[in-house]
């Protein structure tokens, strides 16, 4: 099978019941493109059979990887990354919060201009949003909070469906920390970081969601902090440029002959 043009992630906790034909739904929609593109779902230590069901339609373009404790979400974003092939790689939510016809359009845009990443974003002027009012306000918060302790330049940093240039994962993934609550801000920080920052926003349609929301005052509280986590590592400690070095330090190493003794 050729490479594909993009790697889709779809982290995927205990939903059993919708699965299958949610990744019928995202393949359907990327068939539509015409580029050959691969799902890989990261079953994050389901334990409902979730796995069992993202298989049911025995396509050769879905990959299903099992991981065997619950991470969370950027924990099963970066076991996906490991395994994607793709010139792009993307994630999007598995309850379709946010519909794969995104993910198509945020491909395209790379198509056009030279992007290092394409993100829904719920502040674009053409998204049409409906969700409740608390969520709402946590949510303009939040993106005001990261304008102010961050540089990266887009309007929404948490909708779940972003598409990157395959060069952007690769070198920003060995560096993440954040497994939950922050992972995507952390992502985008942490690019602008290394230079990745040329993001372009598209618009999103979310409707009244159809299996609860992961939203409360607790993952509120727990996001904050990573946050500002994400912030003192950036602008006090400067830790992902010395891991980064670090980094660099033992592959040089590793690749560099033993000098020969000299008796």
């Amino acid at each position: 099978m050729a490479d594909p043009r993009l790697s889709l992630i779809v982290p995927a906790f205990n939903c059993a019941a919708y699965i299958a034909d949610h990744v019928a739904r995202i393949t359907a929609a990327l068939e539509q493109e015409g580029w050959p593109f691969e799902v890989l779902v990261v079953c994050d230590g389901s334990t409902d059979g979730t796995a069992a069901a993202a298989r049911r339609d025995n396509d050769p373009r879905v990959q299903v990887i099992r991981c065997e404790e619950n991470g969370g979400k950027g924990a099963a974003i970066v076991h996906g990354l490991a395994a994607a092939r793709g010139a792009l790689i993307g994630w999007l939510d598995a309850d379709l919060d946010i519909a794969p016809e995104t993910i198509c359009h945020a491909a395209r845009v790379f198509e056009r201009r030279p992007v290092d990443g394409v993100l829904g974003s719920k502040r674009h002027p053409d998204s049409r949003v409906h969700y409740p009012l608390v969520r709402r306000v946590y949510s303009i918060g939040y993106q005001q909070l990261t304008r102010a302790l961050f540089r990266v330049g887009v309007r929404d940093t948490q909708v779940g469906a972003k598409v990157f240039r395959r060069e952007v994962a690769d070198t920003i993934a060995p560096l993440l920390l954040v497994k939950r609550y922050a992972f995507d801000l952390e992502f985008l920080a942490v690019s602008v970081q290394f230079g990745f920052d040329r993001f372009e926003e598209v618009p999103v349609e979310i409707g009244e969601r159809i299996f609860g929301s992961s939203v409360n005052w607790q993952a509120v509280w727990k996001t904050l902090i990573d946050t500002a986590a994400v912030a003192y590592r950036i602008h006090i400690r400067h830790w992902y440029v010395r891991r980064f070095a670090a980094q660099h330090r033992r592959r040089l190493d590793q690749a560099s002959p033993p000098i020969p003794s000299s008796r």
